[in-house]
């Protein structure tokens, strides 16, 4: 049986998701006009060029069409990481023996569960997040990648815009969340002791307790006195069966990026649609202000824009980190070194890919998802005000308290390396 039937949300049509949420959430709407809009992202291009070798892909063994998905997408495989807690579309094929598999970079995600098909999210211009499935037991003239409504049933919860999610749950024996235990998305300020529940976690011994790598009967072995303590594993070989995966590892470091990206990339497709959203309605709110045709968006709009601009600046600068542990943060040094192979750096050998792990993710904080897609397709006036913001902020004394998290000099290499490494930067940027 095809495993997207088993899917709890499956059973909607994309027709019915879209018309459900025709109804309620503002991205069904002009301009964004989501679902009825044809994406120009990474894996339509992707799918009109390997649309004629579909079957020979879709016939593929499982770890190699996963690797040839990657390769394609530009994802490394020293990115994965491993969830079993029945939190996906392919909830029925996950549990703690045969977790799912998540690989991404700063431009896509992968989930992959053994067994079952890819479920993949990558960013379009226009529309933002969006969401395909490659299933294998589709044949000929199918779609290599479906663009999954299903999805968004789950997606849309980040300020009624389609975006990521990363849970932390309390999972019992099957990798069911425990009933009545909820369960939290995981942001900046979630400690590092709330995290990953219902996640592996890899990486070198350490004292720092989490909710990773345990499953309980009930909430109690999970919370208060008698709660287990989650500790970081060496590797998974002794725990799943690890063969049916790239790797045997759920790094913790590539785990803290994991939530950072995800967390950033809410935030910069929440600013992309209000933005896209109040430009689309300036030309009436001008004409009732009696404004000529030439007039720049002000008012609201800019209400708007400011609004906007302040979160992603916030999010770039990883304001509100939670707390490291005193001994920092241990992985294998896989991922760190996959990871720093992009690296942009100034002429003093200064990236924004160097990683701290000490005290914090990043040695100089201003997230790398700067040079994203995600962030250069912002709508133009918005991403100019972004950085107008952020280049005053880094360089003003006393700071505001957007950046007072960041020391003087801290502020001063970000604001260097940036004009260094990012391109389009505004004509008034330092001045």
């Amino acid at each position: 049986m095809n495993p997207r039937l088993l899917l709890t949300c499956a059973l909607l049509s994309w027709d019915g998701v879209r018309a459900l949420a025709q109804e309620r959430e503002p991205f069904e709407d002009a301009p964004i006009n989501y679902t009825a809009t044809q994406p120009r992202d990474r894996i339509a291009r992707l799918s009109a060029t390997f649309q004629k070798q579909a079957d020979e892909i879709r016939s593929l063994p499982a770890k190699k069409r996963l690797r040839w998905l990657l390769e394609q997408l530009d994802v490394p495989i020293e990115s994965q990481l491993l969830v079993f807690s029945k939190t996906s579309l392919q909830r029925n094929l996950i549990s703690p023996e045969t977790p799912r598999a998540l690989f991404f970079s700063d431009e896509a995600y992968v989930g992959w569960a053994v067994g079952g098909g890819f479920e993949i999210t990558v960013f379009d211009p226009e529309l933002g997040t969006t969401f395909y499935l490659l299933d294998q037991h589709e044949t000929g003239s199918a779609p290599l990648f479906n663009r999954s409504g299903e999805c968004l049933l789950c997606h849309t919860r980040h300020e009624h815009t389609p975006s990521l999610r990363t849970r932390s749950v309390f999972p019992d024996a099957n990798g069911e969340p425990l009933s009545g235990s909820g369960g939290s998305n995981i942001e900046p300020s979630t400690p590092l002791s709330e995290r990953w529940g219902g996640w592996y976690v890899t990486g070198a011994s350490s004292q720092l307790q989490h909710h990773g790598n345990i499953i309980g009967a009930s909430i109690a072995d999970f919370e208060g006195p008698t709660a287990k303590v989650g500790r970081t594993l060496p590797s998974l070989k002794d725990v799943v069966d690890t063969h049916r995966y790239p790797l045997n590892t759920s790094d913790i470091v590539a785990l803290l990026m994991h939530d950072h990206q995800v967390h950033v990339h809410n935030v910069l497709a929440t600013a992309s649609q209000d933005a896209r959203i109040a430009l689309y309605r300036w030309p009436a709110m001008r004409e009732i202000l009696g404004l000529p045709v030439n007039a720049p968006p002000s008012g609201s709009c800019l209400v708007v824009f400011n609004s906007q601009a302040d979160k992603v600046i916030e999010a770039l600068l990883c304001k509100d980190e939670a707390a490291f542990p005193p001994q920092g943060i241990h992985g294998d040094g896989v991922f760190e070194k996959t990871y720093a192979r992009t690296r942009k750096a100034d002429a003093q050998n200064r990236s924004l890919r160097d990683l701290e792990l000490a005290t914090r993710l990043f040695r100089y904080r201003c997230s790398p998802l700067i040079y994203s897609q995600s962030f250069a397709t912002l709508p133009k006036p918005l991403r100019e005000l972004i950085l107008r913001k952020l280049s005053a902020g880094l360089r003003a004394f006393p700071p505001s308290e957007n950046f007072a998290h960041l020391d003087e000099a801290e502020r001063a290499a970000i604001h260097e390396i940036l004009t260094a490494t990012l391109p389009d930067l505004p004509a008034d940027w330092g001045k």
